[in-house]
């Protein structure tokens, strides 16, 4: 199949998966002070029985805990209804970031996603089984080993991407694209504040299963 035929019924899946899904765009805008989430009700307890406690910093990483819990949710939803995991995912990713012609080394790979060359042949043995890589030898050396990702790769990385961008999407619905920017720009300081600090690296959940 080629990957234009590939791309239209990505769109087509990505369409039925986002109708049929339980993420849904607000239709109304609720004011400022009509804002009040399960966070503000455990803040609210805490200000009486820890007064010395960082209120604001303490909102900022609960509702970054509970909303990366629900995107990770959703993902994790987007995933299953294409018997893919996290960590397979992560790994058609990784060949699909490359660009054509869609291929790296077992080492590259394992090096990239953080992954023990048993973990990553486990992996790789459950993918080609079920077509979504092939493993050949590499053109400039008959000795080595690559990675291929497969048409049916091609196609499982970019409909579950599509589908869970589109939900990723509506559930972003509530901020408009200045609120966006304002957003991306203060995660980002943190982000990197964290980052040049040496604070703890993000652990990849999908890598688990080897």
């Amino acid at each position: 199949m080629s990957n234009e035929m590939v791309s239209q019924k990505y769109l087509d899946v990505k369409r039925f998966e986002v109708e049929n899904s339980g993420v849904t765009a607000s239709t109304t805008r609720p004011t400022e002070t009509e804002l009040h989430d399960d966070v503000d009700s455990v803040l609210d307890i805490w200000k009486r029985e820890l007064p010395d406690l960082d209120l604001a910093t303490e909102g900022i990483v609960e509702r970054i805990q509970k909303i990366a819990s629900r995107i990770n949710r959703v993902m994790d939803e987007t995933l299953a209804a294409y018997d893919l995991n996290k960590g397979e995912w992560r790994l058609l990713g990784a060949l699909r970031r490359h660009g054509p012609p869609y291929r790296r080394s077992p080492g590259q790979l394992a090096d990239e996603m953080g992954l023990s060359s048993g973990a990553m042949t486990n992996r790789l043995d459950r993918m080609e089984t079920a077509g979504l890589i092939r493993r050949q030898r590499d053109t400039h050396d008959r000795r080595a080993i690559e990675v291929e990702l497969t048409d049916a790769g091609w196609q499982a990385w970019q409909t579950t991407t599509g589908t869970q961008a589109t939900k990723e999407a509506l559930i972003a619905s509530a901020l408009d694209s200045v609120e966006k920017d304002d957003l991306n720009r203060l995660l980002r300081r943190l982000l990197v504040s964290l980052e040049r600090s040496g604070g703890p690296a993000p652990h990849h959940h999908g890598d688990l299963d080897g």
